[in-house]
């Protein structure tokens, strides 16, 4: 009965410990759009579908290429039972395959993932490429 209730703690732990190195991976590239504007001019000018700069595309490629990695991270430790699969399946609410720009990405850099995950991807976020961004619509203030 010890063994039991130390394997017990032990799951919980390493599941609180994987929770938050998730939410750590999500905080720190959210932070990192929010804290450089070429980031944010580049999501921006994809969102309004306007062409991207040779630099801006570079720029979303290594921001969307880190957000995939982080999703993908996901997507393994719910597969080992660690997360919960609402905390992966949520993610396409994220703006970031929303882009127009994701699916030029997706086409020229699928291969690098593996294939399970890369159905998940095209089953799940490609078709959002191109959809429109969700915003939370505050108030008015009067102004």
């Amino acid at each position: 009965m010890f063994v039991a209730i130390e394997i017990r703690q032990n799951t919980e732990a390493v599941r609180g410990a994987t929770t938050q190195a998730v939410s750590q991976q999500s905080m720190d590239l959210i932070f990192a759009g929010l804290e450089n504007p070429d980031i944010r001019e580049a999501f921006a000018a994809s969102a309004r579908q306007e062409p991207l700069t040779p630099y801006q595309a570079r720029l979303l490629t290594w921001f969307i290429q880190g957000k995939l990695r982080a999703d993908e991270n996901r997507f393994r430790q719910v597969e080992l039972g660690l997360l919960e699969e609402s905390t992966f399946s949520e993610l396409g609410n994220n703006g970031v395959y929303r882009l127009p720009f994701f699916a030029e990405f997706w086409d020229l850099r699928r291969s690098e993932f593996a294939e399970d995950f890369r159905q998940v991807v095209e089953r799940e976020f490609l078709p959002l490429s191109g959809t429109q961004i969700p915003f939370l619509r505050l108030p008015s203030d009067g102004s």
